[in-house]
């Protein structure tokens, strides 16, 4: 009798310590486990590169369309939840806390203030007319406006690829990233006309802010155990985009300003080519 009622104490016992550790787990996402494998993640360092040891280098500026599918996962959700945001979702949040800063240009040079980066998300105040309950006239009243972070559905990344010839390899760092928020222009009204507008937000310098995108988890799709970081998505380079800009004489003039259309794909092939085509030439076999 006294080892029944050892062993019911026991069983009790480890029943109240597990419902009690079920409980100190986060299951905000609807997980058995807590995560701990991204969120306390640190961004790998970068190696050490002298100026000696680079024998070529070349900036190129590269348009990353966040409707292709390879893409989604920098889109996606539109809407955070538990611990999943959107690329600009967590950019947004992060200057938001203070965090990181954003700046005007590709120079980094000159900080924006969050208030301008929310402006520039449609957080503008609107002027909208109500009828006042009182008097029953038809008065002017100003609503805060709504950041429209689902409306950012392309970025600009600077990048720079360059040759260490103490390593013999070739290699590229990113160096900032741009979202781009695309919308419909507004009338006096207020009803969307057909002009489509693409606003430049802000520019983030891509080492400062490692350290957070390597803290927030990306969906890939299969296992969810094996998902990445977006510094994951990023060093491995799992997005897909195509080069619109590149360092020339003519102040680095974008391809669009001389050439259009089918001309423009082939520009921007010809800088791929001649990038990937300097590797190449430096073997032998």
């Amino acid at each position: 009798m006294k080892n029944l009622a050892v062993v019911l104490l026991i069983g009790a016992g480890l029943f109240l310590a597990g419902s009690t550790g079920l409980k100190s787990q986060d299951l905000s996402q609807g997980s058995i486990y807590e995560k701990v494998n991204v969120p306390y993640r640190k961004p790998v360092p970068y190696p050490y590169l002298r100026e000696a040891d680079i024998v070529w280098s070349k900036m190129i500026w590269r348009m990353v369309d966040l409707r292709e599918k390879a893409n989604h996962s920098l889109y996606f959700p539109t809407e955070s939840f538990g611990a999943r945001m959107s690329l600009i979702d967590v950019l947004v949040t992060a200057l938001d806390s203070g965090e990181i800063v954003a700046y005007t240009d590709d120079q980094f040079m000159v900080e924006l203030d969050f208030e301008t980066v929310e402006n520039r998300l449609g957080a503008e105040p609107e002027l909208i007319e109500v009828t006042d309950v009182e008097t029953g006239e038809i008065i002017t009243q100003e609503i805060p406006g709504e950041v429209r972070t689902f409306e950012v559905t392309r970025y600009r990344i600077l990048e720079q690829w360059y040759f260490n010839k103490q390593t013999s390899t070739f290699n590229s760092r990113i160096i900032g990233i741009n979202p781009i928020r695309v919308f419909q222009r507004r009338d006096e009204t207020g009803e969307e006309t057909e002009e489509s507008v693409m606003q430049n937000v802000f520019w983030v310098y891509y080492p400062h802010i490692r350290d957070i995108l390597a803290r927030h988890e990306v969906y890939t799709g299969g296992n969810d155990l094996a998902n990445l970081s977006f510094d994951d998505l990023f060093q491995q380079r799992r997005f897909s985009g195509y080069i619109y800009q590149e360092t020339n004489v003519f102040n680095n003039r974008p391809i669009n300003e001389y050439a259009i259309g089918r001309d423009a794909l082939y520009e921007a092939e010809r800088i791929h080519n001649t990038i990937f085509d300097f590797e190449q030439d430096l073997w032998e076999y």
